[in-house]
């Protein structure tokens, strides 16, 4: 008999089983995919090792932010070592749910429920745990506490009775309706509320409540009813009727207010209700020791307190706040010395609402000259007040962002500058120009340039003081008064916050726009000048801030405005400098990492003063920044590099150079023509041969214009990169439309990017924008060995620094060339570079390469 089964081989058992784990494996990420409670995974101290999608959602955190974390990252109920105590007792089959408080990214708690069990995977002791949301519960919890706080408080009496029953028993008292009727809501709870009518049920408006209970309709009564000790009392009650969701009634609530008092003197009621009746005016009246006796509706229309409420009380719980007590004092004392009282005077609703009220007061005597009451007509001036700051709010405001205009303007900055002279304090002005604004009007036009003028007014407005003041001179104009200034540090620390602010992106549809700002200020009694002269400076160091770049703020300098001609003997100096061939390029290689290539060189202008030695270009490019003299000699650079190119081209030595362009050269007329002369002037194959390096702030200074402006000279062949990129803030869309092909990387960050995970980001989301982009990414400032393998392990391998190569002159250059190797760790990382770089520069595991080996 043959066999019916075969017998499966080993390596099939081994696929099987190997399948059945792959399967499990998958199983298992989409349970933590899909899970709605937040699952994760904690190791015996405490460390988070996995977790589901939903557990990270609602922490707010992405998944690499959590993972490895403690526990008291997210739970302060479990700082280190509590957890090890309060969690070691569980096994396997032991399970724990408890309450606890989960701190989001935001900052924000959240009350969670958590179920916990432990287990364990290859003899290591794991803890599995489930968290959910529960805030919205406690929220209710917290709610019906508070309900039945206010019930149990309330000076009403309140009942309620289950409408499901034939007889609508009541189910509910609160002390106040104990105390109203004389019954314990042991003896009320169970019966109709018909007992506190005995004998007398026949009452008309009975029969109409009955009547419009059984119809489920809200019902207002006043009835006669009787206390426990046999006492009548009007009842003055509302009843309302309570569904459930599916409509359906459940319960009635009644609302009941003793009203006997009113009730028995009902006839002076109605005539002093005839009175009342039709008047637009508010009156109350009061005895003679100001206590209310009687309101009027149009008391109630107005204050929004009911007749009931304030009869017995002083008028003083109208008080806003905003008079001293003397003036009432007076009032008063006028009142009863003349008989009468008129004037304004502010009041507040019962909503909390602060009103105008023209006020008139008159004794009310008898025949012996005896004070009976005080009759006070009130009339809500509210409408009229209104009127009256709408002429103001037109003749002092800017119409558009409702910010003080020029003219209140030069009211608030004076009564600074006069309280800063009389308690000896400083006060700053701030003089703001919106950079790249027009172009947002140009493109998007200018009800979109509005909107952005009016989240820039309402930012600026939230970030200072309220003694601040924030004016709108017009356009994109702005200035600001800082009332009191108590350092440097804060007030750079306030500048910042405005530009912050201001830098915020403003969304139009699926499109994205970012304006920044340059910032003139100066500073009182540093600069002690009137408030015209004071605007005037502001304005002029606005201009300063505009000829750095933009997008920062200059203060106006006393003593460099005094030093002006001082400046203007500097420009002179370096324009002879120019003349008497002073001036030379030094030039930096930059090369490529791994194989040690020359990719180019960028040359950085030196003046070799005749007294003073080698000067950097910080040292006296400030000078002529924004000048003719600094566009003279920036043509000069841009020719001399292309002389050098040709004689390095003559040594065999074909590569690039690079020039620093100034934002001012740039815009200049026929800029693009001047690039045309010089290449056909010095032709090269090299393809591109020529590369203008532009600041990121000032790329960002006109979009279309800056645009235009490169087109113009990438059509005669060179290229152009942003410069510093990272220290502005360049928009994505910005990226993809200028016209650029290089993206060179701050040296700032790249020099502290092992040590400061910030810039180490920065770094990475550089190179990867570069990337998306198509263009080409080079860092700056590379000094040591291990930033070359990072940044080649990050996927840039092009760089120029002191630790490949310091400027040197241009004879040095070709032997530098012939000479230099990159270190053997970097040709061995550009060979093999790891699949991933740790998010954690200052883990890096740099064993597995060589360092230390010399150029």
């Amino acid at each position: 008999m043959s066999k019916s089964v075969v017998d499966a081989s080993p390596e099939a058992v081994t696929a099987q089983e190997d399948w059945a784990l792959a399967r499990e494996k998958r199983m298992h990420e989409i349970i933590l995919k899909i899970a709605s409670d937040g699952l994760h995974v904690l190791d015996a101290r405490g460390n988070l090792v996995t977790m589901s999608d939903s557990f990270c959602v609602s922490l707010g955190y992405e998944r690499s932010e959590l993972l490895g974390k403690h526990i008291s990252f997210w739970d302060p109920s479990f700082p280190p070592g509590v957890f090890e105590e309060r969690m070691g007792s569980l096994r396997e089959t032991n399970d724990q749910t408890f309450e606890s408080q989960y701190r989001r990214k935001n900052g924000q708690f959240i009350d969670v429920e958590v179920h916990a069990r432990g287990f364990q995977v290859e003899g290591e002791g794991l803890l599995f745990c489930s968290s959910r949301d529960i805030s919205v519960r406690k929220q209710s919890e917290s709610l019906i506490r508070l309900q039945a706080g206010a019930l149990n408080n309330s000076v009403n009496a309140i009942a309620i009775a289950d409408a499901t029953l034939p007889d609508f028993p009541l189910v509910y008292v609160n002390p106040a309706f104990e105390r109203i009727t004389g019954y314990s809501s042991v003896e009320a709870i169970g019966h109709n509320c018909r007992f506190l009518q005995r004998e007398d049920r026949a009452q008309p408006e009975l029969m109409a409540v009955r009547m419009a209970l059984m119809s489920g309709v809200p019902v207002k009564a006043t009835v006669r009813n009787y206390h426990k000790d046999g006492r009548m009392f009007w009842n003055r009650f509302q009843i309302a009727p309570v569904h459930d969701k599916e409509g359906v009634l459940t319960h009635f609530v009644a609302i009941i207010n003793d009203v006997t008092e009113r009730k028995l003197s009902d006839d002076y009621i109605r005539l002093v209700s005839q009175v009342f009746l039709h008047a637009d005016e508010s009156i109350f009246i009061t005895d003679p020791e100001g206590h209310i006796i009687e309101t009027n509706p149009a008391f109630t229309r107005t204050t929004g307190y009911s007749r009931e409420e304030v009869l017995g009380r002083n008028p003083g719980f109208l008080q806003s706040g905003r008079h001293d007590p003397d003036f009432f004092s007076n009032l008063w004392t006028t009142v009863l010395e003349q008989g009468h009282w008129s004037g304004e005077i502010w009041n507040r609703r019962k909503n909390g609402e602060i009103y105008p009220d023209k006020l008139t007061l008159s004794v009310v005597r008898n025949e012996d000259d005896t004070i009976l009451s005080i009759v006070c007509v009130s009339s809500d001036i509210t409408v009229l007040k209104e009127q009256q700051n709408e002429l103001e709010m037109i003749a002092l405001h800017d119409v558009l962002t409702g910010l003080p205009n020029r003219a209140l303007l030069n009211d608030r900055l004076t009564m600074a500058l006069a309280d800063a002279r009389r308690f000896d304090k400083k006060m700053a002005l701030c003089f703001i120009d919106l950079d790249g604004f027009k172009p947002i009007n140009d493109r998007f036009g200018h009800d979109k340039g509005d909107q952005v003028l009016m989240a820039v007014a309402q930012r600026m407005t939230a970030t200072l003081r309220a003694t601040d003041t924030v004016a709108r001179l017009g356009g994109d104009e702005f200035v600001v008064v800082l009332s009191e200034v108590s350092s440097e540090q804060e007030l750079i620390a306030t500048l910042q916050r405005i530009m912050t602010a201001i830098a915020l992106p403003h969304t139009f549809g699926d499109q994205e726009v970012v304006v920044s700002s340059s910032l003139g200020v100066t500073v009182y009694p540093d600069d002690e000048v009137d408030a015209e002269t004071l605007l005037r400076h502001a304005d002029q160091a606005m201009y300063r801030a505009k000829g750095k770049g933009r997008n920062c703020f200059h203060f106006f300098d006393v003593v460099d405005e005094r030093n002006a001609h001082l400046r203007t003997e500097g420009r002179t100096r370096i324009e002879q400098a120019l003349e008497s061939n002073e001036l030379e390029l030094y030039y930096q290689p930059k090369v490529h990492l791994g194989t040690g290539q020359v990719l180019g060189v960028e040359a950085l202008i030196r003046w070799n003063h005749p007294q003073q030695g080698v000067l950097l270009p910080r040292e006296f490019l400030p000078i002529i920044e924004n000048t003719d003299v600094e566009t003279r000699i920036s043509e000069w650079v841009i020719e001399t590099a292309f002389k050098q190119r040709e004689d390095w081209k003559a040594l065999g030595l074909d590569f690039g150079v690079s020039v620093n362009l100034p934002a001012r050269h740039l815009h200049t007329p026929g800029f693009s023509e001047f690039i045309g002369r010089m290449m056909q002037r010095y032709p090269t194959d090299l393809v591109p041969d020529f590369e203008l390096e532009v600041l990121e702030s000032v790329a960002l200074w006109d979009i279309p214009q800056v645009t235009q402006a490169m087109e113009a000279c990438r059509q005669h062949g060179v290229s152009f990169a942003i410069d510093d990129f990272g220290t502005g803030y360049a928009s994505l869309d910005y990226l993809r439309r200028l016209p650029v092909s290089v993206i060179k990387i701050d040296q700032s960050f790249v020099q502290d990017m092992l040590t400061d995970r910030e810039d180490f980001a920065i770094v990475e989301v550089v190179i990867n924008l570069a990337e998306v982009f198509r263009k080409e990414a080079i860092a700056e400032g590379v000094e040591t060995e291990e930033q070359g393998l990072a940044l080649i392990f990050l996927g840039c391998t092009q760089a120029q620094g002191f630790g490949i190569a310091r400027p040197m002159p241009a004879p040095q250059v070709a032997d530098w060339c012939r000479q230099y190797q990159p270190p053997l760790s970097w040709q061995k990382a550009s060979k093999n570079p790891p699949a991933r770089l740790s998010s954690r520069p200052d883990k890096i595991d740099w064993s597995q390469y060589t360092l230390g080996s010399e150029n």
